[in-house]
């Protein structure tokens, strides 16, 4: 299983990959070209399948592999298991890793926990949401507005034209746009992926169905055991709304640090 940390992800993420000839079944196959498409590969291939021998050898293997990439993640019906130079397949995971390596703070590992905006300078915006999905759904409002700082950067950095600042995965039958996020795993380790972010009409509503996610879906009972007492809630989220195991230390860092608090009804 690949893993990266802190400057060996932005540095594998910065640019994009380009082939001169396809790569896959009915393919030229050049060395060179599978080459690079089996190291793109192995930075988004799931969990549960095997990392990819790097030999330039485009086998059984890697066919599947660009099968599996283009039918979970691409989102292709039929997956015909070979990428273009100039095909929808190679420029959907490009875009993503470009959008990776700025948006290291909207991951659900969250690679940093500092936000870049304080509480001085809140947009009125933020905190009005927040504390409307408080009186709607009880979530503490410094918890979501914590998680808003977190998640996108203080609203800089989410996917593009997704409205979406929580990091919310989508559903079946739910809009999305593809983009690269990170996932730790069992044993702390780092590992880059694309996933679908849901789509969102407005901030207002991403607000509003975030309170929803957390005031309904199972995952999130624990935390609703503590809706006042928003350290204990944020602690809650460890390992439930975020693979990263310090993710409820982030919140209260967050909160602490930016006197969120007072924003609770």
């Amino acid at each position: 299983m690949s893993s990266w940390h802190g400057d060996e992800v932005v540095m594998s993420l910065s640019r994009s990959v380009r082939i001169t000839a396809s790569v896959g079944k009915g393919g030229m196959n050049r060395r060179d070209d599978v080459l690079a498409i089996q190291e793109l590969l192995n930075s988004y291939l799931p969990k549960y399948i095997p990392r990819l021998r790097v030999d330039g050898l485009c086998g059984f293997r890697t066919f599947e592999a660009i099968r599996k990439i283009q039918q979970n993640l691409v989102g292709m019906f039929s997956p015909d298991g070979r990428i273009d130079p100039r095909g929808p397949t190679l420029r959907l995971l490009n875009e993503s890793k470009l959008s990776s390596s700025v948006n290291r703070v909207t991951t659900s590992s969250g690679v940093n926990a500092k936000s870049s905006i304080s509480s001085s300078s809140l947009p009125t915006a933020v905190i009005q949401a927040a504390q409307a999905a408080q009186r709607k759904r009880k979530v503490p409002a410094s918890v979501t507005i914590a998680q808003w700082m977190l998640e996108s950067g203080s609203g800089k950095r989410m996917p593009s034209h997704s409205n979406n600042p929580f990091g919310i995965k989508a559903g079946r039958g739910q809009s999305f746009v593809m983009a690269g996020t990170h996932e730790e795993t069992k044993d702390h380790k780092l590992v880059a992926t694309i996933a679908p972010f849901r789509i969102f009409p407005s901030m207002n509503e991403a607000f509003d169905q975030h309170g929803r996610l957390l005031a309904t879906h199972p995952a999130y009972k624990l935390a609703r055991q503590y809706m006042n007492n928003p350290d204990a809630y944020a602690d809650a989220l460890t390992g439930s709304y975020a693979t990263d195991s310090k993710y409820g230390s982030k919140i209260k860092s967050i909160m602490k640090q930016n006197f969120l608090y007072k924003y609770n009804l």
